[in-house]
């Protein structure tokens, strides 16, 4: 991997003129410089609301079945987004990796209880040499690994991760080559301390496409896995997995007050004759695309455009199958809020999704679903004022349920900003509590003790700068570990943290 030896980089993109979204994010690769956080009063708790997950459906049926109604036709699409082109510490025994069936959900637990939920972080990137490499913690809130392992060979330009319906690690990935997609997921037997990956399945390239500059995945209300590209032109293009069919099965049973057998049709689940569906495009033009589950297990998308327009829309109907089946691309933005440079969108305790935006001109604004599942959201409102403008945000939830912000402003000031109650809407406002001597990329996720873990990135070095992280002193904390743990001193190009939930036990 190669070492930080990048000066730090002085080019700056104008905000009105802009033609990638995402924060504007400049950065060397150094060393974020702590600061000593001052204790204050602590949040008032407010009452957990579980994670609800879809349950998956029982793989035997009787033979009668019943068609299924027909969809009503999608209405037709309205306005769209612009389409303007945008320029290790290794384990003591081996164990077996356990299995999970669907995402627990969140929940308190009494004192004393080390766990709200069994995961582990995983943090996957792009490294110098362009190639797929993972870091993870070698167990539930445990060290991370000392080294970076290879996740699949070649050489990679973009990718993305979410869990499978299991909860295992999936990424998408964009080879060097060229335009075909690959899916790669965790190996589901997994025994020891060295992390095996499945091969590399090809899921095509987009029709006509050359690369691609944005891409998002989501699990929809089957647990099954979406993906969702923007290609160097700005189309954006959708394909997901397709479920199990049925298929018949001849048993023999003996009926209960009977001792003669007899043999009945039965419908069991079996993997589908192709696992993912044709690629589709979906009206609009953007050059940024965040996609998220909200609470009913219906996915929202999130994009910026060339124009820096924020945009969203959302699968009008569970099990979506088409592009008609999502309802029109609402313009978010106002004269007010102005133009946007970066989205963070995070699901809420009481189930409805929060949208915080990063506008151009460097403040943070906010607006949720109301009620949960709806296409109604809130005015915007401001959860603080910064005095100098915010250049990169990230947001989380903590095991109590409460959404926390992480911001660096243009002085290179990192704060944060946590939500006491999500029924009033109180927040802590902005409180300073570490800093650093170049620009960074925050990215923001729970442990599996409900501690928030932070991760910085020195973004924009050429060789790929350097990744730290630190947590949380305590749940529902206002206090930080004033040390940063360094998980590498450059070589990082991209990167994304998950949830892996199916860590080694």
């Amino acid at each position: 991997m190669a070492k930080k030896a990048a000066p730090k980089s002085n080019s700056k993109t104008p905000a009105g003129t802009a033609k990638k979204a995402a924060p504007a994010l400049a950065a060397a690769a150094k060393k974020p410089v702590a600061t000593k956080a001052t204790a204050v009063k602590a949040k008032t708790v407010s009452a957990p609301v579980a994670k609800k997950t879809a349950a998956k459906a029982s793989s035997t049926k009787a033979k009668i079945v019943t068609a299924p109604a027909a969809r009503k036709p999608a209405a037709a699409k309205a306005s769209a987004p612009n389409t303007k082109t945008a320029a290790s510490k290794p384990l003591k025994a081996p164990a077996a990796r356990a299995k999970r069936l669907s995402a627990p959900a969140l929940r308190h637990l009494p004192p004393g209880t080390k766990f709200f939920e069994l995961s582990r972080l995983m943090v996957v990137a792009i490294d110098g040499g362009n190639k797929l490499v993972q870091k993870a913690q070698s167990g539930p809130n445990g060290p991370w690994a000392k080294a970076w392992a290879p996740i699949a060979a070649g050489t990679y330009a973009l990718m993305a991760t979410g869990l499978t319906r299991d909860g295992r690690v999936a990424v998408v990935a964009q080879p060097s080559a060229g335009p075909q997609l690959v899916f790669i997921t965790e190996d589901a037997n997994q025994v020891g301390p060295v992390e095996k990956w499945n091969a590399p399945v090809n899921i095509g390239a987009v029709p006509g496409a050359t690369g691609y500059q944005s891409m998002s995945m989501a699990r929809d209300t089957d647990g099954l896995i979406e993906i969702f590209v923007v290609t160097s032109v700005g189309q954006i293009w959708w394909i997901r997995q397709n479920p199990p069919k049925l298929v018949d099965k001849r048993v023999t049973i003996t009926p209960p007050g009977t001792d003669k057998p007899i043999t009945v049709t039965v419908q069991e689940q079996a993997p589908p004759d192709k696992p993912w569906s044709d690629w589709q495009q979906i009206p609009g033009g953007l050059v940024a695309i965040s996609a998220r589950r909200q609470g009913d297990g219906r996915i929202v998308l999130f994009g910026i455009n060339s124009t820096l327009n924020l945009y969203r829309c959302q699968q009008s109907v569970a099990r979506t199958t088409n592009a008609g089946e999502w309802t029109p691309w609402v313009m978010m933005n106002t004269p007010t809020t102005g133009t946007f440079i970066g989205m963070a969108p995070v699901l809420g305790p009481s189930g409805g999704l929060n949208f915080f935006g990063l506008t151009s001109n460097g403040q943070v604004v906010h607006t949720r679903q109301q009620p949960a599942g709806s296409e109604s959201w809130t005015p915007w409102a401001t959860p603080g004022f910064s005095r100098t403008g915010i250049n990169t945000l990230a947001s989380g939830i903590q095991g109590d349920n409460d959404i926390v912000l992480v911001a660096s402003d243009h002085s290179l000031i990192h704060q944060f900003n946590a939500q006491n109650s999500a029924r009033t809407q109180n927040w802590t406002g902005w409180r300073d509590f570490s800093q650093s001597d170049a620009r960074v990329e925050f990215k923001l996720d729970y442990n599996a003790d409900g501690r928030l873990m932070l991760f910085s990135h020195a973004a924009a070095v050429p060789a790929g700068g350097g990744l730290w992280a630190k947590r949380q002193t305590a749940l529902d904390s206002t206090e930080w570990d004033i040390d940063w743990e360094q998980l590498a001193d450059g070589g990082i190009r991209r990167f994304s943290v998950v949830r892996d939930l199916t860590p080694p036990s």
